[in-house]
């Protein structure tokens, strides 16, 4: 008797462009294609390439072989070993199959197609990157020799900005590529959609010369030496002509700015071995302190870490992770409840900026923290690629399904809840 090998059950995970390319060079005659796996809960349940999208709690036990079409496929394998019942010898790595090479890749993907696709999109990538080092190698080079040449910010150290909050009580905004592209009329973070009035009120902050407020700025101008090759070329990429001349058109020469950076004590930067001083330098901000955290609700900042254990107590408002901006007045309207000695660290994007501001004028003392405790959570981890949270918001990676939380402590520390 002929015995009939049974077609393999295969899932390709992710839903763009390298995903719909798997799809035409897998081998219909050994497999059979069920379907793509998402992160994303508003790509689950929808239909592509007339398949379903499901996530990979659905696909347990039911696949034989998981494709990996997504460029940060070290944060899927992540997630992957995370899940005990994962047999990653079932797990091929369309980017690198060299991760976790699998036994029976010829057998699943045709190999000359695939080899095809792999070369384009990695002479795609090396243009892209070689286009935009070579763009900003000017800017770099006569950072170094000749400063002089062309119009940069005004950097300060972080030691004198936190020496200000400390000492001084000063509050802190941020400005990174988001409130820039937003003050230019366009869409860039996941977490705010764009509205003229968010634009209208980052350029009133931006614009303040209130000794009171500090304006920080991501120190992208420059030099790159300091940051890893993946942080330096994400730099290079957005920091075009176009993008320079309009951060030169908002800020002031001859103003001091601070590093929006100083909050990312680990990824960003080659050197390792002093994140521990860079993050006991930025705990020196809330040391002693009465601390009211306004953040996303999904943020968790400092949940299952010691990143707060010097304050002297700790509350939280939570606010929408995404366009809070939506529910402004209620979220300024809860923190004014509270008695203006306390401390207010703020974690709620391109908002942060306006909120920071307003309270301020009230008399509050408040700081933009921004990402730093996703960046904290790698570094405790050790990781050397940006890996997913599972219990936190994470918005340097794609969207994913969050944990929920219902440990007493972090409860009980929420005083309000804006939904």
């Amino acid at each position: 008797m002929i015995t009939v090998e049974k077609k393999k059950k295969v899932y390709i995970w992710g839903t763009g462009k390298y995903g719909k390319q798997i799809l035409q060079m897998i081998k219909t005659e050994n497999c059979d294609v069920k379907g793509f796996i998402d992160n994303d809960p508003d790509k689950q349940g929808k239909i592509v390439e007339n398949m379903d999208v499901i996530s990979f709690k659905e696909a347990a036990d039911q696949y034989d072989i998981i494709i990996i079409s997504v460029l940060n496929y070290n944060a899927v394998l992540h997630q992957m070993k995370l899940e005990k019942h994962t047999d990653l010898s079932k797990v091929i790595v369309f980017s690198d199959t060299f991760v976790y090479d699998n036994a029976c890749f010829n057998t699943i993907i045709d190999e000359q197609k695939w080899r095809i696709a792999l070369l384009e999109k990695k002479v795609e990538k090396l243009e892209r990157v070689l286009s935009d080092r070579i763009n900003n190698m000017g800017y770099e080079i006569i950072d170094k020799y000749n400063h002089n040449l062309y119009q940069y910010p005004i950097i300060g150290a972080t030691e004198e900005a936190v020496k200000k909050i400390v000492e001084e009580g000063c509050s802190l905004v941020r400005y990174g590529d988001g409130e820039f592209e937003i003050m230019a009329g366009k869409e860039r973070a996941v977490f705010q959609k764009y509205s003229p009035g968010l634009a209208k009120r980052l350029m009133e902050v931006i614009a303040s010369r209130d000794d009171r407020l500090l304006i920080a700025v991501a120190n992208n101008y420059g030099m790159l030496d300091s940051y890893i090759e993946e942080t330096a070329d994400g730099i290079r990429a957005y920091m075009t002509e176009s993008v320079r001349k309009f951060h030169m058109s908002v800020l002031e020469p001859g103003r001091v700015y601070y590093d929006a950076y100083m909050f990312k004590s680990y990824f960003p930067y080659k050197d390792r071995e002093h994140t521990w001083k860079r993050v006991e330098l930025i705990k020196r901000i809330w040391d002693g302190r009465d601390v009211v955290l306004v953040e996303g609700d999904k943020t968790r900042a400092g949940y299952g870490n010691d990143l707060f254990d010097n304050v002297k107590s700790l509350q939280r408002i939570l606010a929408p992770t995404k366009d809070a901006y939506d529910q402004y007045e209620d979220i300024l309207s809860s923190v004014l409840k509270m008695e203006k000695s306390y401390l207010i660290l703020i974690i709620l994007g391109p908002v942060a900026e306006i909120l920071a501001y307003d309270l301020m004028k009230e008399g509050y003392q408040a700081v933009d923290i921004g990402q730093i405790d996703m960046d904290y959570e790698w570094y405790r981890a050790g990781v050397q690629k940006r890996v997913p949270i599972p219990d936190r918001y994470v918005s340097q990676l794609p969207p994913a399904e969050i944990k929920e939380v219902n440990d007493r402590k972090y409860l009980d520390q929420i005083i309000d809840w804006i939904h």
